[in-house]
């Protein structure tokens, strides 16, 4: 990954000096972009989202703190606080903001490359963070019945099908079962099915069960093979290949991921 850096400072020959001074290529940052005031500095975190924010606390029109404050908690950048204030006052309320680093006037550009070093490996954890909220959020919504909508299905045989299935998923069911239950052969089932719900049988089946898996994962703090044998699984390999199959990880990582 190449990082996107922007230097606020107003003091033009500070400013280029961090530019110009600095192998950024060596740091693996593919861009740096300018910012001569706070407001400058705001407008370019909106437009070119950095990664990375140098940025000197005392700036005109809008002081670096407050760029911080209206900035930071929505563009989620890694900010480096440079200044001339000696008083720990300043670096207390930029911790606020995520700052990790505070480097005081005139730079020392071995500081300043460490700073951005541990910039970019906090920039790594917030984005890694922010997968896995992503990936959290995504995995608790997921319904894998949501799509069928069995709620417009017409056709009572199949809806005695899919009323069996609900009562009794935790058992094993075969079409067989079903052929027993409502005296038809288990092909006129099967293709009955399939018309109306536009997916087989044992797929809707293995939903239905994964489904109420995810329930019982979220809801429950029962071991994993329970909820499986629960669910209609006796085979917890099984049971995990199907789970897989249709979210994509284990049962393992998603109550990890959800918990």
């Amino acid at each position: 990954m190449k990082y996107k850096v922007l230097v606020a400072e107003d003091e033009a020959i500070i400013r280029k000096g961090l530019i110009f001074s600095v192998d950024w290529q060596e740091l693996g940052c593919s861009a740096v972009l300018e910012a001569g005031d706070g407001q400058e500095t705001i407008d370019q975190i909106k437009k070119a989202c950095p990664d990375i924010v140098i940025i000197d606390i005392n700036m005109p029109v809008v002081n670096g703190l407050q760029v911080l404050e209206q900035t930071f908690e929505e563009y989620e950048y890694t900010p480096i606080i440079i200044t001339g204030y000696s008083d720990f006052k300043y670096a207390k309320d930029a911790m606020k903001f995520g700052v990790n680093d505070y480097i005081l006037k005139p730079v020392d550009f071995n500081e300043l490359n460490e700073a951005v070093n541990n910039a970019k490996i906090e920039r790594q954890r917030r984005l890694a963070f922010a997968a896995l909220k992503s990936q959290e959020l995504s995995l608790k919504n997921i319904d894998l019945l949501n799509a069928l909508r069995e709620d417009i299905v017409e056709d009572e045989t199949v809806k005695k099908m899919v009323s069996f299935i609900k009562k009794n998923y935790a058992k094993k069911i075969t079409v067989y079962d079903l052929s027993e239950a409502f005296n038809y052969s288990e092909t006129f089932l099967i293709r009955k099915f399939k018309t109306e719900m536009k997916i087989n049988f044992s797929e809707f089946l293995n939903r239905y069960r994964i489904q109420k898996a995810i329930w019982a994962i979220k809801n429950t703090d029962k071991y994993l093979h329970t909820i499986a044998a629960e669910c209609g699984f006796k085979d917890y390999k099984y049971f995990n290949m199907v789970f897989k199959k249709y979210i994509g990880c284990s049962s393992r990582e998603f109550a990890r991921v959800i918990k």
